[in-house]
């Protein structure tokens, strides 16, 4: 009888010692570093362009996608000094436009692009090689979408291998986001991340690296990150001081936009548990080790629609939703360590 309570005693040990250990709960409303004046514009004078763009970055180009744009949809621009250089991938109905642009998903190693057509349920794909030739040169179809489970926020490995946010959709209930790998030669599709067991309705970011071998998650409703290893296999919750399991409802936002930065991961938030009227505003960067742990938080000053990690210059780029700038960068040297 005594053995038994002691090996209760121990297993019940360790398992709050376990479970510590992957649950961490942080305030990361200290350490607050104000970097406005750090935040360099890029001017952007042709071609006009909307305040529905978002950053991406493929080689030596910055590229822009514009879902609101009347002639193209996607932008090129030399990452270095930010002079334009070609427009394209047209929007319209026909057999090599598209209809409802979603997010564009980077090859590096191929030099291509692919675009998510969400009214068409397609991937299309486009040489980059081939627009910088002739902005006006005819995309391939890559593949088909499942008008049921609808891959979204794509990163593209290779083709039998691209991670992606997946929204389930099922008669009569809301829809629900997860991660899951996606084969685009076949279009196979695995589960990878169901998501936390105590949110009804997910919906996530995240980002990959390969590198690190970590994948970390964040969700738009709820004061909660996690990371995990390319695997699926959970590594930590990390909870923030607003976190609690309530329905998710769409005037809470907390997280837009996280990015990993060699040994950081990088987050936008909001921090607004209960705005009442107008856009969220998310004007910080919560900066974390990889592990979970919280370093400091950037003030940005300005209100971040999205934004893209450029590694070779260590910089982030963002599109603002400000009066006075649309479009601008932050240089990230001695700027992450912790202080």
């Amino acid at each position: 009888m005594k053995f038994l309570l002691s090996f209760i005693l121990v297993v019940l040990a360790w398992g709050c010692s376990h479970h510590s250990s992957v649950d961490k709960h942080l305030n990361h409303s200290g350490n607050v570093m104000d970097v406005k004046e750090l935040v360099t514009e890029i001017v952007i004078d042709t071609p006009l362009l909307s305040g529905m763009t978002t950053p991406y970055i493929l080689g030596k180009y910055l590229i822009l996608s514009d879902q609101q744009s009347k002639e193209n949809l996607v932008f090129i621009f030399d990452k270095k000094d930010f002079s334009y250089i070609a427009g394209a991938v047209h929007p319209g109905e026909g057999p090599d436009e598209i209809t409802m642009l979603g997010e564009l998903i980077p090859d590096e190693a191929h030099h291509r692009l692919f675009v998510a057509d969400y009214g068409k349920m397609k991937i299309m794909s486009y040489s980059l090689d081939s627009i910088l030739l002739n902005p006006d040169c005819l995309p391939e179809s890559k593949i088909d979408m499942n008008n049921s489970i609808i891959p979204t926020r794509l990163i593209y490995v290779n083709d039998t291998l691209c991670y992606a946010c997946c929204m389930t959709v099922e008669s009569g209930k809301p829809f629900q986001e997860s991660l899951v790998t996606w084969n685009m030669k076949t279009g196979d599709i695995h589960p990878l991340i169901s998501g936390h067991p105590e949110i009804e309705r997910r919906r996530i970011r995240y980002t990959v690296s390969l590198e690190k071998d970590l994948i970390a998650v964040s969700y738009n409703h709820h004061d909660l990150l996690a990371i995990y290893d390319l695997k699926g296999n959970l590594k930590h919750y990390i909870y923030g001081s607003n976190w609690d399991n309530a329905t998710s409802n769409a005037m809470i936002y907390y997280y837009k936009g996280i990015i990993i930065c060699n040994d950081r991961i990088i987050v936008g938030y909001s921090g607004e548990s209960n705005p009442n009227t107008g856009p969220i505003n998310v004007t910080h960067l919560l900066v974390y080790d990889l592990d979970g742990n919280y370093i400091k938080t950037l003030n940005v000053g300005y209100n971040m629609n999205a934004f893209c990690y450029d590694p070779e210059y260590n910089r982030i780029i963002m599109s603002l939703n400000d009066e006075k700038l649309q479009f601008a960068y932050l240089d990230l040297d001695g700027l992450l360590e912790l202080e």
